[in-house]
C-alpha cells in the first residue's frame, strides 16, 4: 500500500481546486438542486462548474451540457444523475481526466444492481479515478468552506472528522451538532464503498492538520486486515472512535439492504478495533460524547474527583465511574481540612464532594482550584443541578476559568432544562465538554482514560511520531 499516493489521491478529492456538479439543478427540492445551492452558497473559493444537458443557466450561472464541454481542468466531479446514466457520465469524466468522483446517485449494489456498480468500478479503475460512493450524501471540508452535500444544516468549523457509510447519519449528525455547537473538520460519506473506503479516509485524515479526532460509523467491513492495520497506524497519532452497526442478525440483514455491505463477525470486528487502539462505542450518543472529550488534556491515571451541588447525583456518578473501571478515591486529610475551612458545615468533603445547593461561582472556583493541585487526582467531574437557588451561569464560568489554568481534564455534568441553557452554553464555548447524565459523563471519562493509556504506552514504545 502506497500511503503517500493514497493521501495525494484523497487530498485531491477533499481539497479540490475545481468542482463539476453533474446533474446540477435549480430546483432545491431535488437532490441536485440542494447540492447546487449548498455549493454555491458555501465559502469555497475554488471554481464550481454546473453540468446539465437540459438547461443553459441555473441560479444565474452558466451551465455546460457535459463535463467534457468545460474549458478548464476539473479536479473533482460530483455525480447526481439516475443510476443507469452514471457509467456514461463516468466515461465522460475519464476522457476529461477528472481525478476524483463523488457519486450521490443511489440504485446500485444496495438494491441488487451489483453489475451496474461493477461497471462503474471498472471505468474508474481503467482511468485512474478514485470514487466515493455511490449512494451517499457527499463530502464537506469546513477548512476550505466546501459543502458538496444536500443537507439543510451547515457544518460548524471544528477539529473532529466524521467518516460514515450512512448519508442519513451525516445529515442527522449535522443537525444535532449545530444545536450542540459541535464543530467538524471533514465529513466523508462513503456510501456503498465501491472504491474509497475507511482506510483511505483514515490515511488522509491522519495527515490533515485541521483534524484532531476521527469518528467513524461503519456498517460492513470488506478489507478487514487493511482497515485494522490502518487504524493501528493512525490511532497512535490521533484518536479514533468507532460505532459499528449490524451487530445483530437482523441488523446485519438491514445493513446489507442499506449499503450493500456484509456486516462481518461482531466479535472479530470489536476485538480488532480495540486491539488497534481505536475506541468502540455502542450508540450514536456515546460516539460523539467520546469524540468531544478526546480533545481535552490527556488523563494521567484513573483517579476521578467529583464535586456537586447535589449529593445524590454525585453518588450516581460515582457508581457509574466505578462500573467503568475508574477510581473515586478518598481525598488526602490535608485537602479535606482545606475544604472544610470554607464549605458549609452540612457539606460533605468526601469524594464525591457535596457542596450543597447553595454552591455558587466562588464555591465551585475554590473547590476546583484545590482539586486541580492534587497529584492524586487525574480527572475532575463538576456537577450542577438546577434547584431554584443558584443559576447555572456562575458555576459554569468558574469551571471554564479554572479549567484554563490546569492540565487535568474536566468533564461537566449539568442537569436540568431551560434553567441551565446559559450555563451549558458557557461551558461549551469555554471548551469544557458537558453531558446530561451520570452515565454519559462517566462513559466519556472512561473513553478519555482508555485512549490516554493507549497513547502513553505508544509513546513509551516509541511508535508515535
Amino acid at each position: 500500500m502506497d500511503y503517500g499516493e493514497i493521501y495525494r489521491q484523497m487530498k485531491r478529492i477533499m481539497e479540490p481546486r475545481s468542482v463539476a456538479i453533474i446533474g446540477a439543478s435549480g430546483k432545491i427540492e431535488k437532490v441536485g438542486g440542494a447540492i447546487t445551492r449548498n455549493a454555491l452558497e458555501s465559502e469555497y473559493r475554488g471554481r464550481i462548474y454546473l453540468v446539465n444537458p437540459n438547461t443553459t443557466s441555473i441560479f444565474g450561472r452558466k451551465v455546460y451540457a457535459s463535463v467534457e464541454k468545460i474549458p478548464d481542468a476539473v479536479d473533482l466531479a460530483e455525480i447526481v444523475v439516475p443510476a443507469p446514466s452514471v457509467p456514461h457520465v463516468m466515461e465522460e469524466a475519464a476522457r476529461k481526466q477528472v481525478q476524483g468522483v463523488v457519486i450521490i446517485s443511489a440504485g446500485f449494489a444496495e438494491v441488487g444492481r451489483d453489475r451496474l456498480q461493477a461497471q462503474v468500478v471498472r471505468i474508474a479503475a481503467e482511468a485512474g479515478i478514485r470514487v466515493i460512493g455511490p449512494n451517499c450524501f457527499g463530502i464537506i471540508n469546513t477548512e476550505i468552506g466546501l459543502d458538496l452535500s444536500f443537507t439543510f444544516s451547515k457544518a460548524l468549523r471544528g477539529s473532529t472528522a466524521f467518516v460514515s457509510q450512512s448519508g442519513a447519519m451525516c445529515c442527522g449528525t449535522l443537525d444535532w451538532a449545530y444545536k450542540e455547537e459541535m464543530g467538524f473538520s471533514k465529513f466523508i460519506n462513503l456510501g456503498n464503498k465501491c472504491d474509497v473506503d475507511e482506510a483511505d479516509a483514515l490515511l488522509y485524515l491522519v495527515e490533515d492538520p485541521q483534524t484532531k479526532i476521527i469518528a467513524m460509523y461503519i456498517e460492513g467491513v470488506t478489507q478487514g486486515r487493511r482497515l485494522f492495520e490502518t487504524m493501528k497506524q493512525v490511532s497512535r497519532r490521533k484518536p479514533i472512535v468507532v460505532l459499528k452497526a449490524g451487530t445483530t442478525a437482523p441488523g446485519a440483514r438491514a445493513a446489507r439492504s442499506h449499503t450493500g455491505s456484509l456486516a462481518g463477525s461482531t466479535t472479530i470486528v470489536k476485538t480488532a478495533v480495540k486491539q488497534s487502539g481505536a475506541l468502540w462505542t455502542e450508540d450514536i450518543e456515546e460516539l460523539f460524547d467520546a469524540a468531544q472529550v478526546l480533545g481535552q488534556h490527556p488523563a494521567q491515571g484513573r483517579n476521578v474527583a467529583i464535586l456537586s451541588n447535589a449529593g445524590g447525583l454525585g453518588v450516581i456518578t460515582t457508581d457509574w465511574c466505578h462500573r467503568l473501571g475508574l477510581q473515586v478515591p478518598k481525598l488526602p486529610a490535608q485537602t479535606v481540612d482545606e475544604l472544610e475551612a470554607f464549605l458549609l458545615p452540612i457539606a460533605s468533603t468526601a469524594n464525591p464532594i457535596d457542596m450543597t445547593g447553595t454552591a455558587e461561582y466562588h464555591c465551585y472556583k475554590r473547590v476546583l482550584n484545590t482539586l486541580l493541585q492534587l497529584e492524586s487526582i487525574d480527572l475532575i467531574i463538576p456537577i450542577f443541578v438546577s434547584q431554584g437557588l443558584i443559576t447555572s451561569d456562575g458555576p459554569a464560568r468558574a469551571v471554564v476559568e479554572e479549567g484554563r489554568k490546569g492540565d487535568k481534564p474536566i468533564l461537566a455534568f449539568w442537569m436540568g432544562g431551560n434553567t441551565i441553557i446559559n450555563g451549558v452554553r458557557i461551558l461549551r464555548r469555554g471548551g469544557i465538554p458537558v453531558f446530561s447524565s451520570p452515565a454519559r459523563v462517566a462513559k466519556a471519562a472512561a473513553a478519555l482514560v482508555t485512549y490516554s493509556e493507549y497513547r502513553k504506552k505508544a509513546i513509551a514504545l516509541g511508535t508515535v511520531r
